[in-house]
């Protein structure tokens, strides 16, 4: 938004279309209209996913299989057909060349390129809403005048942190990126930010929680949080580029995988901690499982669910600058322009931009939940 004169300000503040005039507006849109969409594109997808499962399953399946089948041939190769001898001491018996190569073609990137081609459409209209709600948030940001986003900003800075010192350094944040001119490659940031850490939350808190009510499934997932977590970026990046090709999607899908662990494992931990006492006197007033989960040991693991959501927005601005190399918009695609042409100087503008985001919502969010737990301390 912008204003060639202060008259222009104050008519888009006193007169229509002013500032609350456009809020108005844009709620009644986003409630009215925007999220009854949304809504319906997801059940849509939902509905249309639950259909095609048995599809989708069947081609993992077969997947799944195909890169089996090719492995156990080629072991089998390896240990029966191969010409053993003598000269095996000197140097270990490692498979040739062109075993290897058959194994990479044929047992992963061939199946996996078919798979990809037979599913990608169907996977990218499930995660268009997500897209969509990306680039809505964007334009809600771009569309606010800066001093009313500076006001909103730091309320809402306010009431998590209620911190004078955080305040203060929410205020520094946004007079740096509104004095180097970064706001729009901020509120792309921002928007993928959202939508990702939402999607973190919501699917990393509920496996968090089955994890913590059964050994069976935290020793299934807990693997594949290894995986997740100690694999390099730009291995997974490869998939989701095939995939979901290049753009902000792709993105959103590589911070997910990236961010979610923390708030997985620290969910499950926090539950597991909970004092089996407590669980008991529960039990003995007849609390019912969702009494029980809801009421006791949810609140009593918010220490530790909190700490797993600050890491995992920590983690997912951390990554924005990898999700830039498939598409991802924002500061992290400067950073990455700025590494391209050796440029250090714009590196470090957008660098020190993402730092202060991060500090900002580090520290107002650490504020927010100790300030939820202030009634553990009452009285000790």
């Amino acid at each position: 938004m912008r204003f060639d004169s202060f008259g222009d300000f104050i008519n888009y503040n006193l007169t229509a279309p002013g500032f609350i005039w456009n809020l108005l507006v844009h709620t009644f849109w986003l409630v009215f209209y925007y999220l009854p969409i949304m809504l319906y594109q997801l059940v849509v997808g939902l509905v249309k996913f639950l259909f095609f499962l048995p599809i989708f399953l069947y081609k993992s399946a077969l997947w799944v299989w195909t890169m089996v089948e090719n492995a156990t041939w080629l072991i089998y190769d390896y240990i029966f057909v191969r010409p053993w001898g003598w000269s095996d001491l000197g140097r270990f018996p490692a498979m040739r060349e062109e075993q290897v190569s058959f194994m990479l073609n044929e047992g992963i990137d061939n199946p996996f390129n078919r798979f990809a081609g037979d599913n990608s459409q169907f996977i990218k209209d499930m995660t268009e809403p997500l897209e969509r709600a990306m680039n809505w948030i964007r334009d809600q940001l771009l569309a606010v005048p800066w001093p009313w986003f500076f006001i909103a900003t730091l309320a809402l800075v306010w009431f998590a942190s209620r911190s004078r010192g955080v305040l203060i350094l929410g205020l520094a944040a946004l007079l740096y990126i509104g004095i180097f001119d970064l706001s729009e490659y901020a509120y792309q940031t921002m928007a993928l930010m959202i939508i990702s850490i939402l999607l973190c939350v919501s699917i990393g808190v509920p496996v968090g929680v089955a994890m913590s009510f059964s050994n069976f499934i935290e020793r299934l997932v807990k693997p594949v949080l290894d995986v997740m977590q100690t694999m390099p970026s730009f291995v997974y990046l490869i998939p989701v580029l095939i995939v979901f090709g290049v753009g902000p999607v792709a993105g959103l899908i590589a911070v997910f995988i990236y961010a979610t662990p923390p708030v997985i494992r620290l969910t499950n931990l926090g539950i597991r901690l909970v004092s089996y006492d407590v669980i008991e006197a529960a039990n003995a007033f007849g609390a019912t499982y969702r009494q029980r989960l809801f009421g006791v040991q949810i609140p009593l693991a918010l220490p530790n669910i909190f700490a797993g959501i600050n890491q995992t927005i920590m983690m997912a601005l951390a990554m924005v600058v990898i999700a830039a190399l498939v598409g991802a918009p924002g500061l992290g695609n400067q950073v990455l322009s700025a590494t391209n042409n050796s440029n250090l100087g714009k590196g470090l503008l957008n660098g020190f931009a993402i730092v202060f985001i991060a500090i900002v919502i580090d520290r107002a969010f650490h504020a927010y939940g100790e300030r939820l737990q202030e009634h553990r301390t009452v009285g000790h």
